[in-house]
């Protein structure tokens, strides 16, 4: 994975209404950690941050995250997590996570179904249970996505984290047990009778009752 220069802006904290502010002029306000760094709020351009994880599936981009025309500590960065809005998906805030390109992360990587499965075919629905797993390796060596091929997959058939395979120099750490996707059986069919065959049913046993009450008359 190589790495993306991302241009940011030093700023200082100012609560809600500072954040609004710099929104409304196109900014993502967000913070950079770790590496025993201190705190360091920044802002990023909104579009350039969103152009940026648009062409990296999942959000898993190195960086070269430059504040101020600067690498702080010569290290790179992660985006450790995003604060978006639930409707127009906008992104409200960042957090980034300083790393060393000599030493091993965990990130949450996506996993991608790949073919059609054979119990599909028979009538079967896939359904996919988890759409992550973390990976620990080298930041250079960070993963896009991992991806299952699912074609052989029976209708009962289940594919697990264990059955996932990771490039070399990556490690898969989410237990093995978990369920990725399985292929339930088709839904049972439930015949529904028509209207009118109902009505004229319901009409017969009202009969059927008159009569008896005559009869014990």
């Amino acid at each position: 994975m190589e790495q993306v220069v991302l241009e940011a802006t030093g700023r200082t904290p100012g609560g809600k209404a500072a954040a609004h502010k710099a929104r409304r002029a196109g900014m993502v306000p967000g913070v950079a950690y770790g590496h025993g760094l201190d705190p360091l709020p920044l802002l990023v351009d909104e579009k350039t941050l969103a152009d940026v994880l648009r062409h990296h599936r999942g959000g898993n981009v190195l960086l070269d995250l430059k504040v101020d025309g600067k690498t702080p500590g010569g290290f790179a960065a992660i985006v450790k997590s995003l604060q978006a809005d639930p409707v127009s998906d906008r992104v409200l805030a960042v957090d980034f996570q300083w790393v060393s390109l000599t030493e091993h992360v965990t990130v949450s990587v996506s996993v991608h179904l790949r073919g059609t499965a054979a119990g599909a075919q028979e009538g079967g629905m896939v359904e996919q249970m988890v759409h992550e797993v973390d990976v620990s390796c080298l930041p250079l060596e960070i993963p896009e996505e991992l991806s299952a091929d699912i074609t052989a997959l029976q209708i009962g058939d289940t594919l697990h984290v264990s059955d996932l395979t990771a490039p070399e120099g990556v490690e898969i750490v989410s237990p093995g047990h978990e369920t990725i996707a399985t292929v339930r059986p088709p839904a049972a069919v439930v015949e529904v009778a028509p209207v009118a065959e109902a009505e004229e049913g319901a009409e017969a046993a009202e009969e059927g009752e008159g009569e008896t009450e005559e009869e014990g008359e």
